[in-house]
């Protein structure tokens, strides 16, 4: 068998696995996998993967700069059931033959281009990725809170003049035209109003919306300090789904490439 050839969204099982430093001297948890199925977006099915080509290795950094887990930390404790505690329990779990979902991208450093495991997860996790719209009623929030900040700035329409009667012309004594009256200073459009972003996700649609969306100068390890400085002292598992959005705009704002 041989390494996975193909980007994709791939169902499979943990082969073996081991703890490790990374080259930044990180704590690295490195899982070797094998697929078995891929998910088919046209079909939206998944299909037998390709059994000579169905092995990779998912390198996962735990720990990052800061001293704080890493998505890849959650994700991994999602995964295997690993509670997090103790790296010396970590590395004595049986994880053979467990099963996982992973997503497998190309990646580019220094030049060189070579297809990783970008995320895991477990099977029942969604394989698409879509953009997060909101709801019918938050739109319509939305536009009553910004209802006036748009008539504000709406582009002025020329009005078309009814054409006028045919008629004999009149002529007009001449006479000094008198010097026309200044016109008023236009208004400053207001500035809109101060506030949260109006929308809902989950921790997951967040942070893979960001990752997604974020430019190539940005490195995974760089997300995950500004995903976890604008998280702050919050308690994750209490935050609402409004919370989450309210994150991950924030985060988009230093990180997406638009």
């Amino acid at each position: 068998m041989s390494l996975i050839n193909q980007i994709g969204y791939y169902h499979g099982v943990i082969v073996d696995h081991g703890l490790t430093q990374s080259t930044g001297g990180f704590p690295q948890e490195v899982l070797s996998l094998r697929a078995d199925q891929i998910y088919d977006p046209e079909g939206e099915e998944y299909l037998p993967a390709d059994p000579e080509n169905n092995e990779i290795w998912a390198y996962l950094i735990l720990i990052d700069s800061k001293d704080r887990e890493t998505r890849n930390c959650k994700q991994l404790k999602k995964v295997t059931g690993w509670d997090g505690v103790s790296f010396v329990v970590l590395s004595e779990m049986n994880l053979a033959e467990m099963p996982i979902a992973f997503r497998v991208e190309e990646r580019t450093w220094e030049g060189n281009t070579r297809l990783e495991v970008t995320w895991i997860d477990d099977l029942e996790a969604s394989p698409t990725r879509a953009v997060q719209k909101l709801t019918k009623e938050d739109v319509i929030a939305l536009q009553q809170r910004y209802a006036q900040v748009l008539a504000s700035t709406k582009a002025p329409t020329k009005p078309v003049s009814a054409k006028a009667p045919v008629s004999k012309p009149v002529t007009k004594p001449k006479a000094n035209k008198p010097k026309a009256a200044p016109r008023p200073p236009k208004a400053k459009p207001k500035a809109p109003a101060s506030g949260k972003p109006v929308g809902k996700c989950t921790a997951d649609e967040a942070y893979n919306e960001c990752f997604q969306l974020k430019r190539d100068d940005v490195t995974e390890d760089q997300l995950n300090d500004i995903w976890l400085d604008t998280i702050g002292d919050r308690d994750e598992a209490k935050m609402s789904e409004t919370e989450w959005f309210a994150v991950k705009e924030v985060v988009l704002r230093e990180v997406s490439k638009v």
